[in-house]
């Protein structure tokens, strides 16, 4: 059993998770014996949840501003509705990510006044959005189809399109394992701003984040599975003994038996990383096999051939298949780069030392841009100012 003290470490990380349905057993376990433990407890249960619930930001807060996140917060709150906020003082006790729930909570609240990035219109989120390129030529927009059959001409294979679940589906279960001996390969392309997900000839189901594509075989060969990716995506691969399965990327290919892991390799980046979640992979690069251990991220460095590997919290790699942006200790120069795929926007720095600024934290996915800028306001370190072309400058206040 969880012990009072570690639950209350990762208290609003195991609420979330409890949340999306996905806490252990030992979790929800613990969890409830947390809440029973006292009033304060319950709380401060009720508020994330709630928060969660109204799809605002979670929590989140800047490292190099800790304690003026605390105190602005608790001069702006007004005498008469600080009993609304008697659970912040303790969970400020617990863990300093809360206090953002707090922030969130009270900037999102009606009738309140705050100040916000300039907003000259709104900057809307991510949405399933994707472009198919078949053998035979034809490039099909998936956004403007509702479910519907389609048709490889050189392959002469059906592809069913849920237009309803945005999923596109090669595989058929009444036909069984299909093996051919020529591959002939389809390309989807998800640009900025949009998301997509696809279930190869096999089985193998994959997620693919902004500004990625991959190329696949419509229907896999005889010896080896291989798909190509330039990008992000999240993959749960059938197993097959008889086949690996290979995701080539830049310089590196991730070599699997059956798993699921997040790999990561945009042109743009000099890293090609992969996270594995469940299962076991390798990492091949310059002649070299590196195993990977559930758990741990594998990174290529791109320009100098080396590869290292060590232990990481799965959610900072994996969570946006869910929904969700988590950081720690994180770059702003890098949750920018994220943000810009995601709500397809440009951000520019006035002062470069800005890159450099930290934060942890977590929000939806499913909100307006601003959101999250506020939520990154709040810390006191940095002004965001949307321009009427969509440009985003970001500058110190």
């Amino acid at each position: 059993m969880i012990s009072v003290m570690m639950i209350k470490e990762d208290i609003e990380d195991i609420i979330w998770r409890d949340y999306q349905g996905i806490c252990s057993e030992e979790e929800k376990l613990s969890l409830q014996e947390w809440i029973e433990a006292s009033e304060k407890n319950r709380l401060v249960f009720e508020q994330i949840r709630s928060i969660i619930e109204s799809g605002e930001l979670v929590k989140g807060y800047d490292v190099l501003n800790e304690q003026n996140a605390l105190e602005k917060v608790m001069r702006r709150i007004k005498p008469r509705s600080i009993h609304r906020y008697v659970w912040l003082r303790y969970a400020a006790g617990i863990l300093l990510p809360l206090i953002l729930v707090a922030i969130a909570y009270y900037f999102m609240a009606p009738n309140e006044t705050m100040e916000s990035p300039v907003i000259a219109h709104q900057i809307q989120p991510g949405m399933s959005k994707a472009t198919l390129y078949l053998s035979d030529g034809q490039e099909i927009d998936l956004l403007q189809l509702g479910d519907s059959t389609l048709r490889d001409g050189l392959a002469e294979q059906e592809i069913l399109l849920r237009g309803t679940s945005n999923t596109l589906n090669y595989y058929d279960p009444s036909r069984g394992i299909r093996q051919v001996e020529k591959v002939v390969y389809n390309k989807i392309v998800v640009p900025r701003g949009g998301e997509y997900m696809l279930i190869l000839s096999d089985g193998t189901k994959v997620w693919l984040n902004s500004e990625t594509e991959m190329e696949y075989p419509l229907c896999f060969g005889l010896d080896v599975r291989e798909v190509r990716l330039k990008g992000e995506a999240y993959f749960e691969v059938k197993k097959d003994v008889k086949r690996k399965f290979n995701v080539v990327m830049d310089g590196a290919t991730i070599e699997v038996t059956g798993t699921s892991f997040n790999a990561s390799c945009y042109p743009d980046e000099y890293n090609c990383c992969a996270i594995l979640e469940t299962g076991r992979i390798n990492l091949l690069a310059n002649n070299t096999v590196n195993k990977v251990n559930i758990g741990e991220r594998a990174v290529y460095d791109k320009k100098s051939g080396e590869v290292t590997i060590n232990p990481v919290d799965l959610k900072y790699y994996t969570s946006w298949r869910h929904g969700t942006f988590h950081f720690y200790n994180t770059p702003l120069s890098e949750i920018v780069r994220a943000l810009g795929r995601w709500y397809d926007v440009e951000f520019r720095f006035e002062d470069e030392s800005l890159q450099d600024v930290c934060f942890s934290g977590a929000a939806l996915r499913n909100r307006p841009i601003d959101f999250m800028l506020r939520l990154l306001e709040n810390t006191q370190s940095v002004k965001f100012s949307i321009q009427k072309d969509g440009m985003i400058w970001i500058s110190k206040k």
